[in-house]
């Protein structure tokens, strides 16, 4: 088992949450991530303890905690892939099953939503000869009009 440390200071050091456990009994490891593409600190940490039971104690204890001015958000870290179902709604750029940014489709069966973009029809992909109406630099167009009422705001 492992502990997720949340809101974490962005100028904590792995010393800094180390310390606020130490306490509680013996860390064996601590790792704040990193931005791929910056390498600044995410605002997260995983602390490892010795014995479940101590790091149970130190949720406990430390809940809530301030570390350089922020309340720090501390529990039980879950194991990496589970960590999708959290964020709800039906996906944010690019939705679809769990992909995007936005988290996934929560396996809501019959729901076919694949953007966050509701009302939308994504035309950017596929053949451009297919909608040669469309192809003049638009990639989407409202679901439910027909071509005259289009055609006409067009020209307004």
């Amino acid at each position: 088992m492992s502990i997720f440390v949340g809101n974490l200071p962005f100028r904590a050091e792995r010393e800094d949450v180390m310390q606020l456990f130490a306490p509680f009994g013996e860390v064996l490891n601590c790792s704040l991530p990193l931005e791929r593409d910056t390498g600044r600190k995410r605002g997260f940490a995983f602390i490892e303890m010795a014995d479940e039971a101590i790091e149970s104690t130190a949720i406990d204890g430390l809940q809530g905690t301030e570390l350089m001015g922020r309340p720090l958000r501390i529990n039980k870290a879950e194991p990496r892939g589970s960590g999708g179902s959290r964020r709800g709604g039906r996906g944010g750029y690019g939705g679809g099953n769990n992909g995007g940014y936005g988290g996934g489709n929560n396996g809501s069966i019959g729901t076919n939503k694949s953007s966050g973009a509701e009302g939308w029809e994504d035309r950017s992909y596929g053949n451009a000869s297919d909608n040669s109406e469309y192809e003049n630099g638009r990639s989407r167009r409202k679901r439910g009009l027909s071509n005259e009422s289009n055609a006409s705001n067009e020209t307004n």
